[in-house]
């Protein structure tokens, strides 16, 4: 009477299967009662977050001068996998400007590409992540909300200058080591 999958022979497996995965969740249950929890109460407490976190993009200015570093060069327009940045630029006798400028952060990858490759610095990458919104159309940023949150960048890890720097092999390193070669096999080095 088992053989077609009914009668107390299947029932009885059955219940012992389900008594057993039963078992097995609720012994999980129990050695996670006692371990510290990993969730945190945000946005009361808040996670530390690594040093190179990348978070919102924000424009700067010149803290000597005032005026905007963005020089409407258009190299993080060019760069953008999901070409998400739209700069428009403005010619000028002393320098160039960027009439517009517009991240639609709603499709932004947040691959840092556009802060390498700034000449000036004024894309930075800030610590901020939260973006959480109910229209999308706040997440088209342009000119003006991108420079507001740029106010803040002291706070910004990410830099142009400081990631070439941090990608470059060191240049003293470089230059000793011909001079340690040589100087270990008795030869003389002059430049």
């Amino acid at each position: 009477m088992g053989r077609n999958g009914t009668g107390p022979t299947s029932f009885w497996a059955e219940t012992a299967q389900l008594v057993r995965a039963v078992g097995r969740a609720m012994g999980m249950t129990f050695l996670n009662f006692w371990r510290k929890p990993i969730t945190v109460m945000y946005p009361d407490v808040r996670r530390a977050y690594p040093d190179r976190f990348r978070g919102i993009l924000a424009l700067t200015y010149d803290q000597e001068t005032g005026e905007e570093n963005c020089i409407g060069c258009r190299l993080c327009e060019y760069i953008c996998p999901p070409q998400v940045i739209k700069v428009e630029m403005l010619k000028a006798k002393e320098r160039n400007w960027a009439k517009t400028f517009t991240l639609e952060l709603y499709a932004c990858e947040f691959c840092e590409l556009c802060v390498q490759v700034c000449p000036t610095d004024a894309i930075v990458m800030l610590k901020t992540f939260e973006l959480a919104t109910a229209d999308r159309r706040e997440l088209l940023l342009d000119k003006d909300r991108l420079h507001a949150l740029g106010l803040d960048h002291e706070n910004a890890w990410a830099t142009g200058n400081k990631l070439r720097d941090m990608q470059a092999p060191p240049k003293a390193a470089k230059a000793e080591a011909p001079a340690k070669a040589a100087a270990a096999a008795g030869g003389d080095v002059t430049a």
